[in-house]
């Protein structure tokens, strides 16, 4: 398979993406990759259609947070979370499918985001990603920067509590002008 950039619709999710939001979620990284940065924890609800269902809330939102799909080819390709941040819309998830990956589409979902985040009037798009305990940053950190979000400041929280000592979040930022 080539390494073209491919085009894809982004979307709202719907109930009937449900397996295939699971599908992409559950293996877009590796777990040799995850360690020591924070896997989803087990019980989340997009590892298992049955408890993904169960969260869902009409019209696409899960834990608050509104759900989207990039879809290629009549199927769902990648997935992400946002939130609403009040100035900011919070990117909280990303997720493509592993045989696709560096092939656009992450970073078209981010430059919907922030389309979208504009449109709507937001001065910003802010996301975490980790650092695990030996001091070294998720693998994405350089694509973000490559984007144009900046580090605004590492920290401790719950969630890099829950993976362990030593872990931090570095919070970014992406100004929309």
């Amino acid at each position: 398979m080539s390494r073209e950039t491919i085009a894809i619709l982004l979307r709202p999710a719907t109930r009937i993406d449900i397996p295939e939001i699971v599908a992409v979620a559950s293996t877009s990284t590796s777990p040799a990759e995850k360690e020591g940065f924070g896997a989803p924890s087990p019980d989340s609800p997009f590892h298992d259609p049955g408890r993904l269902e169960a969260a869902w809330q009409e019209p696409n939102v899960v834990r608050g947070e509104e759900l989207l799909v990039a879809e290629w080819e009549g199927r769902v390709v990648g997935c992400t979370t946002i939130e609403d941040r009040g100035e900011a819309l919070e990117l909280i998830n990303i997720d493509v499918l592993r045989e696709l990956q560096g092939r656009g589409i992450g970073t078209r979902i981010v430059q919907y985001v922030e389309e979208r985040a504009r449109a709507e009037g937001k001065r910003a798009v802010t996301l975490g990603t980790s650092r695990n305990a030996q001091g070294v940053p998720w693998k994405s950190l350089p694509w973000w920067l490559h984007l144009g979000y900046q580090v605004t400041h590492e920290e401790e929280n719950a969630w890099t509590r829950a993976i362990g000592p030593g872990v931090t979040e570095i919070r970014m930022r992406k100004e929309l002008l």
